[in-house]
């Protein structure tokens, strides 16, 4: 298994628990978490998109240039998680914790499915 398929397989386990656990903390707890949960989530869905769309452009570039866009890449995409970040501290509709931690969860589910990949192939070959 290849991270490239983690990857692709991540998306929509990420889109289907993002959909769910809105809607559960929507209904559960309130509106505001169940929003700042769907906010956290898009975002970060939107930024690791960015992130594969401009990783398999950087492949065909020289260094150099490679670098540059990279760094430009990079600096665009913690800025914009800083700037959800902190509309999510300055407005009452949303809270910060909730939108924060639902960051991580397309980073969770990516390593859980490389590592179940990782396992079932060591149970298959040996």
């Amino acid at each position: 298994m290849h991270s490239n398929d983690a990857f692709y397989k991540t998306f929509p386990v990420v889109v289907l628990l993002t959909a769910v656990g809105g809607a559960l903390l929507w209904i559960f707890a309130s509106r505001v978490y169940g929003v700042s949960f769907l906010l956290g989530n898009a975002t970060s869905l939107y930024m690791m998109s960015m992130l594969h769309r401009s990783s398999a452009k950087l492949v065909k570039m020289d260094a150099a240039q490679a670098r540059r866009v990279a760094t430009r890449n990079y600096i665009l995409r913690y800025g914009f998680y800083a700037l959800v970040l902190l509309l999510a501290g300055l407005l009452d509709q949303l809270d910060l914790l909730t939108t924060g931690l639902s960051l991580f969860l397309f980073k969770i589910v990516f390593y859980i499915i490389l590592f179940w990949d990782a396992r079932k192939e060591r149970t298959t070959d040996g």
